[in-house]
């Protein structure tokens, strides 16, 4: 599998943690808001011109900088779902 950091990841698909990248200060502040390897996310916005990646995990929604996103890698498991009006 190919993985990608969280602030490059594509918005509103289902995410998977591989890894968190940094000193065992950040990995502990990670660990303390959910963010830990295993865990499922999803991106929901995507700022073209830099700004906050807010992620949904656990029905809450976290707000994390760019260079603080930097810091996880992520696997993408899921596409959004693409609704066809008729």
């Amino acid at each position: 599998m190919r993985y990608i950091e969280l602030s490059r990841a594509p918005c509103n698909q289902t995410l998977e943690i591989h890894s968190v990248n940094g000193e065992y200060g950040w990995e502990r502040r990670f660990e303390s808001m959910g963010i830990r390897r295993g865990s499922r996310v999803r991106k929901i916005t995507c700022h073209p011109f830099g700004g906050p990646v807010v992620i949904e995990l656990n029905g809450s929604k976290i707000s994390l900088g760019r260079g603080i996103a930097a810091k996880i890698e992520v696997e993408v498991l899921s596409s959004p779902s693409v609704k066809k009006q008729i």
